[in-house]
């Protein structure tokens, strides 16, 4: 019996590590994303064929058996996060793998108390809620959605455009559950060609619509925007914040001696490129932008588009908001992580970025954990601390037209990035400064992210990172230029304005909502079950 239970506790590892390996080598940059197709097929195997006479804590025992899967193929995709802070990285990862690991519980309870059919329905509806969830509440972190992983083979999803990131988590949840049925029916000896074929149309299918969507498009005809983007190479550790502000802005303007001559009709300076503070009443006058204004003297048609920290004295009124701050005289006030777009003739735009990292920008459940981050300050994107956000949504107007200015972590939600639309932008700007992960997989991902972005919004993504990659993203996802990690240099493009609104931009995460309304009807299914058995329960005490 013992060696029974030996052989079924080394088969449920073998399981988990194979589940492990495939999100792995699917995922950016390993990018052979075929075999997410088949990645939840084990956990599904365990999850509907786990026996709880196994052992006595049979629930404890499978749930530390998710747990470890799903914390190992998180930390192993995003271990980067551990360069910028050891806390942040494992903090994620024990976040994630925690809340993966209760929606397969939940399928669990599903299947046991309301039917294997209902837990075949029931999965990818509550792990898109999961994901849209990931999307809008304090604790943030999407970066794991499932449809990120055709990031590097756009053309796998040029259907984004009507559905985003959430569409391809939701092809991928639905061939996983065909597959892992198909697979079940042959176990069994039963007919398992009608499912199997029915899952391989499921998988062509979207790479016919793709296939097509791209010989349907001309998203290349508008007006041409001449863009610069600036890669200073900055080691953000030990370089970036100790070289002082005049040193860098001579480097840059050295590298950009030889554009001037084409008149670029706009220059990108990645995140926080402005080490100095800056009051946002007196930014006119800051010597940074002073600088940059000269840089302009004889290109008054070019604009700069460049990262910095900035500060703004708050009314009586404002002085309430969970983001306030005091300063030693006495002063409240409110710090942001901004983007500025500096021209010669006209005043300073400024962007607040919105979508903050939880615990190094911001404070999820700021009641509850403030003490401990105030404590324990997490610093994965260069800044610490409860940062304010826009008020409303903003996009910056140039002499060609609006575009939508994007800071770093804001460039992986698709929905927010959409949003822009509404107001009429042209093309997307991201600013970012991944350097704080070093050589790892975090850029390589945040880079090809963006192409996701892309494809949602039809529109191209230039994108200005202070170590790289920058890049040109088409409308189409794919990279037309790009400098590579660790380099210092320029990219000079031209690209085409579009006032395209794909269907995705004017709805947004739809499945999404919909998921979330659905699984809500699977909690009170679930509830309502558990109500029905201890009242049945308590009747029969009672006789």
């Amino acid at each position: 019996m013992q060696s029974n239970y030996k052989m079924k506790f080394v088969k449920h590892i073998l399981i988990c590590l194979l589940t492990v390996m495939l999100f792995y080598i699917s995922w950016p940059p390993n990018s052979l994303p075929g075999f997410i197709f088949i990645a939840f097929v084990p956990v599904l195997y365990l999850l509907f064929n786990f026996k709880p006479s196994l052992c006595k804590l049979s629930s404890t025992y499978l749930f530390g058996l998710l747990f470890c899967t799903f914390f190992s193929l998180n930390f192993l995709l995003t271990s980067w996060l551990i360069y910028a802070h050891w806390f942040g990285g494992i903090f994620a990862s024990i976040v994630n793998g925690f809340l993966m690991t209760l929606v397969c519980l939940l399928i669990y309870k599903i299947k046991v108390n309301l039917g294997t059919k209902q837990a075949y329905f029931a999965f990818p509806i509550l792990w898109l809620a999961f994901e849209y969830l990931h999307l809008n509440w304090d604790m943030t972190w999407p970066w794991m959605s499932i449809g990120n992983v055709f990031a590097e083979h756009p053309n796998w999803v040029q259907w984004y455009q009507y559905t985003g990131v959430l569409g391809g988590s939701f092809w991928v949840l639905i061939v996983n559950t065909l597959l892992y049925f198909s697979l079940n029916k042959l176990l069994k000896k039963e007919g398992f060609i009608k499912p199997l074929l029915f899952s391989l149309l499921f998988i062509c299918t979207p790479f016919i619509i793709s296939n097509k969507t791209i010989s349907n498009t001309n998203y290349f005809s508008g007006e041409e925007v001449k863009v610069v983007l600036v890669q200073p190479n900055y080691e953000p550790h030990n370089e970036k914040f100790s070289t002082p502000l005049n040193t860098q802005l001579q480097e840059v303007e050295s590298l950009l001696e030889s554009v001037w001559i084409k008149n670029p009709d706009l220059i990108l300076l990645p995140e926080t490129f402005i080490t100095d503070w800056i009051w946002e009443s007196r930014i006119e006058t800051s010597p940074s932008v002073l600088r940059m204004k000269s840089w302009l003297s004889k290109h008054p048609k070019t604009q700069i588009l460049t990262g910095a920290s900035t500060g703004k004295v708050l009314t009586d009124k404002e002085a309430q908001k969970s983001t306030a701050r005091i300063s030693r005289n006495g002063t409240i006030y409110e710090v942001f992580n901004s983007a500025l777009l500096i021209s010669k003739q006209e005043e300073s735009q400024v962007f607040h970025k919105s979508k903050l990292v939880p615990g190094a920008e911001m404070t999820p459940f700021s009641s509850l954990l403030k003490p401990i981050f105030n404590k324990f300050p997490v610093k994965l994107g260069g800044t610490i601390g409860n940062f304010g956000t826009n008020d409303s949504l903003q996009n910056f107007n140039t002499t060609k037209g609006n575009f939508t200015p994007i800071i770093c972590y804001e460039s992986v939600f698709g929905e927010y990035v959409s949003s822009f639309n509404s107001l009429g932008s042209s093309w997307i700007c991201i600013i970012t400064n991944d350097g704080w992960w070093g050589d790892t997989f975090g850029h390589q991902q945040h880079n090809s992210y963006a192409r996701l972005r892309a494809i949602e919004n039809r529109k191209y993504v230039v994108r200005s990172a202070n170590t790289g990659i920058s890049s040109v993203i088409n409308p189409l996802g794919m990279v037309e230029q790009f400098l590579p990690y660790g380099e210092s240099g320029i990219i000079e493009a031209t690209i085409t304005k579009s006032d395209t609104k794909t269907f995705y931009a004017q709805h947004g995460d739809y499945i999404g909502r919909l998921a979330s309304f659905l699984a809500i009807i699977y909690f009170l299914q679930l509830i309502l079950f558990y109500l029905k058995t201890e009242k049945t329960d308590l009747k029969s005490i009672t006789k």
